[in-house]
């Protein structure tokens, strides 16, 4: 820090009063002003602050400046008014050296930091001081705006900067500047005077004609001017190997996978063609091949194409197969294509794809393997069927009839079920995912009791039936013949066995004996055919007629059945006539053929 104190200036004023009278204060303190330093470069920057005490009342005021004087005069002026504070205060300002405003030519010039301070209140006081400094030339830099790397046969430009060292917004503008180009035998390989922009920006076009592939030493220098010192900036610049391309040719899009012992396995040929931007082919390049499962390298058949004919000894899956082209005249050139390894195609076959199975037997299944590739192996599969709590592994050889034998317990629910059947080895792949589908059915057993019929009315009787886990069987199919008639007389198609049941007979079945058959089905049950001999009555309606004659000993009762009456004469024990006792009578009347009727009277 630079500080200068023999201008310091300390005024104190105070006023006082008494009491009643406002009490004011008026306080300057200028302390010292400093620079960060006394020697500059164009470009730098220059950091002042000055240290006061100024306290006055609000009718009061204090001005503060800084200013820069060069040797070209005034460049700089910083200004403010600032408010009253009874504590010590830091006043600070910058100024960056703006070449436009020096010229410092080899010996630099003197420049002067000014501060000063004006304070009113009441009173008029001032104070200041300022330093002399020196400013030299600045120094300077070349900042890449481009990568500084090119491709050999393309004609590419490189775009420099020159600036300030201090500030990347102070350029060298308009002005000259050398270019030098050398190889990596320190030989001149290009050289050219160029003219800086307003921005400092010079460009270098580099083309084929400046060498071939490698290293090149690139100097960017100038003398200077007044403002800035002379430069030499030293770049390296690399000349890549031309671009070339890499084309797959031909390639198959899929290829099956090796037999699980390793001992047969697939090829696949693949050729690729090596050309320059100009597609003109590149002859004698090395291109290598890689997968996960090896590597090798192609064959040169000449033309700028080259050829490899891989094995696929691997698993099935997607792989890639790299390629990587190498020439020391070119840049390394790579190409990829993706090829589906498939596992071997194998397909079941059975003597028929639905099988029909009773409760508590067992199923013998066979059944045919055959692949598509003859690896001479065995396959092992896996047959699972939950429902049928059945899991089974075996090994079968493809091409020879295998059998496979399910037990149907007899816990297993009827109806239908599927095995499925999968492959345990990833080199192989059922065409379509087979499956076998049993109906596995149970026996019943059905029992019809309490049947009764009447002419033209109906035929009422239970059903009972059980499966063979001695379980209710609720829903049936009843189909019911009369006699020795082909055509049944009803059929139900859902009736529930736990219910009484009540089957409308039609007016051709006349009253008498009759040969009734039963057929009951089931789903996923054995039918069932029932005959038994039923009567089937007529139901004949009786009318009782009670008359209490002038004997009040006796009740007459008249019973009339359709045409016939009958006189029935009761004593009575008890009673009157105007109130006699309950009467009950069970009548019984025959015609042919016989026929049964009962009635009771309630009163």
């Amino acid at each position: 820090m630079t500080r200068k104190p023999t201008a310091l200036l300390t005024i104190s004023i105070l006023f006082f009063t008494c009491f009643t009278i406002p009490v004011s204060a008026f306080y300057f303190d200028f302390q010292y002003f400093e620079t960060d330093k006394l020697v500059y470069e164009v470009g730098e920057t220059i950091d002042m602050v000055a240290k006061l005490t100024a306290d006055f009342s609000d009718e009061g005021w204090c001005y503060a400046s800084f200013a820069i004087v060069t040797d070209t005069g005034p460049s700089f002026a910083d200004e403010y008014f600032i408010p009253p504070s009874p504590t010590v205060r830091y006043l600070n300002s910058s100024y960056t050296i703006m070449p436009d405003y020096t010229s410092p030519n080899e010996t630099g010039v003197q420049a002067f930091v000014l501060f000063s301070v004006e304070i009113f209140d009441t009173v008029y006081q001032s104070a200041g001081d300022n330093i002399e400094i020196i400013i030299n030339r600045g120094h300077l830099t070349t900042i890449p705006l481009s990568p500084l790397s090119v491709q050999y046969g393309l004609n590419t430009s490189l775009s420099l900067q020159i600036t300030s060292i201090y500030s990347n917004n102070i350029f060298y503008a308009n002005e000259p500047v050398t270019l030098h180009v050398k190889n990596s035998n320190s030989q001149t390989v290009f050289q050219k005077n160029t003219t800086t922009t307003s921005e400092g920006i010079l460009q270098l076009n580099w083309s084929e004609s400046l060498g071939s592939p490698g290293l090149y030493n690139l100097t960017v220098s100038s003398y200077g001017t007044e403002d800035f010192l002379p430069f030499s900036d030293l770049f390296q610049v690399t000349v890549l190997p031309s671009i070339s391309n890499l084309t797959i040719i031909s390639s198959p899009a899929s290829v099956y996978c090796q037999s699980p012992d390793g001992e047969h396995f697939e090829q696949a040929e693949i050729i690729v063609e090596h050309t320059d931007l100009e597609s003109r082919a590149i002859n004698d390049s090395t291109i290598q091949w890689i997968a996960t499962f090896g590597s090798g390298i192609m064959t040169n058949l000449g033309s700028g194409l080259y050829s490899s004919t891989i094995p696929f000894n691997t698993c099935p899956g997607l792989y890639h197969i790299n390629f990587t082209a190498m020439n020391s005249q070119f840049q390394t050139a790579n190409t990829t294509t993706v090829i589906d390894v498939l596992p071997n195609q194998i397909q079941f076959s059975s003597i028929q794809p639905y099988w029909n199975v009773i409760r508590s037997q067992n199923i013998t299944i066979e059944f045919l393997i055959k692949q598509y590739l003859e690896w001479n192996q065995s396959i092992e599969l896996q047959f699972i069927a939950e429902s049928l709590q059945f899991e089974q592994r075996f090994d079968v050889q493809p091409n020879v009839p295998s059998f496979v034998t399910i037990p149907i317990w007899h816990s297993i629910s009827v109806g239908h079920h599927t095995v499925y059947i999968s492959h345990l080895n990833e080199y192989y792949q059922f065409v379509v995912s087979p499956e076998i589908n049993i109906l596995v059915t149970g026996t019943m057993t059905a029992n019809v009791s309490d049947e009764i019929a009447f002419y033209d009315e109906t035929l009422e009787f239970n059903l009972g039936l059980l499966d063979d886990n001695n379980q209710t069987v609720y829903l049936a199919n009843v189909t019911i013949f009369c006699d020795n008639l082909s055509i049944p007389f009803t059929i139900t198609d859902i009736i529930n066995s736990s219910t009484p049941q009540a089957i409308l007979l039609p007016p051709w079945i006349s009253p008498g004996l009759h040969n009734i058959t039963f057929i009951i089905s089931s789903q996923f049950f054995n039918t069932i055919n029932i005959s038994i001999s039923i009567r089937v009555w007529m139901r004949t309606n009786i009318t009782i007629v009670i008359t209490t004659s002038d004997n009040n000993s006796f009740t007459k009762c008249s019973i009339n059945e359709e045409s016939q009456d009958y006189d029935i004469t009761e004593r009575i024990s008890s009673g009157s006539i105007m109130s006699p006792p309950p009467i009950l009578y069970n009548g019984t009347t025959s015609t042919i053929p016989f026929t049964t009727r009962s009635t009771s009277l309630d009163n």
